[in-house]
């Protein structure tokens, strides 16, 4: 991947982001918790993506997300090691948000991860600005 395509990538992966993380808002406002969990992960998984590909790094999967982005961005030192964890509890959070009945979350729980994501995502942003990708 050359330098240009790595800038475009990352934009339309950027914009998945910022999407996702409006979308956790509008339906946290609306009352939709579970659904609000789970686009407040994909808020910070699209910007943990965006933040590989100016590393021209790509994987599709979840886990690879999170494994290279802690491998690259945390080990490194680029970023603090709690954004390994927003990004591995919003995981968990979505998954059982997504497909488990077994724990109700609350609308606390979602404004909790909501913060998170937006931690996240303007952590994300500031590093893509400093080094010219937003």
């Amino acid at each position: 991947m050359n330098a240009k395509n790595r800038k475009l990538n990352a934009s339309a992966e950027w914009k998945k982001s910022t999407s996702a993380l409006l979308e956790a808002k509008l339906l946290l406002n609306e009352g939709f918790v579970e659904a609000s969990i789970s686009r407040s992960y994909y808020a910070a998984f699209h910007a943990a993506q965006t933040l590989l590909l100016t590393e021209g790094l790509e994987t599709r999967s979840h886990q690879g997300v999170g494994k290279l982005f802690s491998l690259h961005f945390i080990k490194s030192g680029k970023m603090l090691p709690k954004f390994s964890r927003i990004l591995s509890n919003a995981q968990k959070h979505r998954e059982e948000a997504d497909y488990s009945s077994e724990y109700v979350f609350t609308k606390e729980d979602a404004e909790n991860e909501l913060t998170a994501a937006q931690d996240f995502v303007a952590t994300a942003e500031a590093y893509l600005k400093e080094h010219h990708y937003l």
